[in-house]
C-alpha cells in the first residue's frame, strides 16, 4: 500500500463519518450507531449501552425557540463528551435522543456524572425568573398551556452483565431499551436505570 492509498483511505473514512454525523452536534448518527450496537450485542465483550432523553425538551423548544433548543442539544452533546473518560462511543440519534456505548458493564458512574453536569449547566439556558419558579410555561402536545419543570434527563441503560447474549436481533434490543426508557420517563426529574 502506498502513502497515497493510505491517505485516500483515511479521507474516505473521514468523509463517510461526516456524512453520517448529526449536523448540529457532529456526533455519529443512526447508521453508525446501528453498526456499533450490533457489534456489541452480538459480540462477547462487556458493554453498557445508555439511551439519553431530555425531559421537557419540546416545551423548552416551544417557549424559548429553536435556536435555544439547538443550544440545549449542543450542551448535552458536550456534557456527554466531557464525561467520557473510558473511550465511550457517543452518538446522536436525532432530536433530543443520544446514545452512549461503554465497553464495560457498569454505566452508573457515567450516568451520575452526566446528570450532575447537566443539572449544573442547563440552568444557563433559562431566564432567571424561570429558574426561580422551577418551571416554564408552555403548551403541551394537545395545545393546552401548563407548567413544565426545568429540563432533566431520563437515562435507560442495558448491559450484558447478567446475560452475555440476551438479544437475537437489534429490534429486540431496541424494544427492551424503549420499554426501560418509558419507565424512566415516568419518574420526576433526572433519573437513570441500568439493567
Amino acid at each position: 500500500m502506498t502513502i497515497k492509498d493510505l491517505l485516500d483511505t483515511c479521507t474516505k473514512i473521514e468523509v463517510d463519518t461526516a456524512m453520517h454525523a448529526n449536523p448540529l452536534t457532529g456526533l455519529p448518527g443512526n447508521l453508525v450507531l446501528e453498526k456499533e450496537i450490533t457489534a456489541r450485542i452480538f459480540g462477547d465483550a462487556p458493554y453498557c449501552i445508555t439511551y439519553y432523553d431530555i425531559d421537557n425538551f419540546k416545551a423548552y423548544n416551544d417557549a424559548y425557540g429553536f435556536q435555544n433548543g439547538d443550544l440545549m442539544l449542543a450542551l448535552t452533546a458536550e456534557i456527554l463528551k466531557e464525561c467520557a473518560k473510558r473511550g465511550e462511543f457517543i452518538g446522536h440519534i436525532g432530536g433530543d435522543d443520544f446514545i452512549v456505548i461503554g465497553d464495560y458493564h457498569e454505566g452508573e458512574k457515567y450516568c451520575q456524572a452526566v446528570i450532575a453536569e447537566f443539572m449544573r449547566k442547563v440552568v444557563s439556558l433559562y431566564r432567571d425568573e424561570d429558574i426561580k419558579n422551577g418551571y416554564i410555561i408552555s403548551k403541551n402536545r394537545s395545545g393546552v398551556t401548563e407548567n413544565f419543570p426545568i429540563a432533566s434527563l431520563s437515562i435507560a441503560g442495558i448491559s450484558n452483565k447478567k446475560n452475555p447474549r440476551p438479544y437475537q436481533t437489534v429490534d429486540e434490543f431496541s424494544h427492551a431499551v424503549a420499554q426501560l426508557k418509558k419507565k424512566c420517563k415516568k419518574q420526576l426529574g433526572n433519573y437513570f436505570e441500568v439493567l
